[in-house]
């Protein structure tokens, strides 16, 4: 036996076949050219997975903007809504049209239901 296959023999498989990944010697082999529909269905499977995690970490940004967005909405809708509960109590109401010159009717005023009306 020479040198090399000695040599060749106490390499452990797996070192070979980095060594032909990592030479281009695979690419010449008869193995590659069966190989080649599946290494090109598993580059297709990788782009759509790589694809799939961009889309779900932009997705995932937007929802936390929106909650974000809702959250200060949400503010300032109790703030806006207490603000006109306030504003639109019967007293109020009565102080700032004192000052135009309406003031409150203390007479109820009664609705009669004929037919007509409540055809309508």
């Amino acid at each position: 036996m020479t040198m090399k296959t000695e040599s060749r023999k106490n390499k452990p498989k797996g070192s070979r076949t980095i060594m032909q990944i990592l030479g281009g010697s695979f690419l010449t082999r008869e193995d590659f050219s069966k190989m080649f529909p599946f290494l090109v269905y598993l580059t297709i499977l990788l782009m759509l997975i790589i694809t799939n995690a961009y889309i779900a970490e932009s997705t995932s940004r937007a929802i936390k903007k929106n909650s974000n967005t809702l959250r200060d909405l949400r503010v300032e809708y109790i703030y806006v809504k207490s603000a006109f509960t306030k504003e639109s109590t019967q007293t109020v109401m009565i102080d700032k049209m004192a000052g135009k010159g309406l003031k409150e009717s203390l007479e109820t005023r009664l609705v009669k239901k004929t037919e007509e009306n409540s055809q309508k």
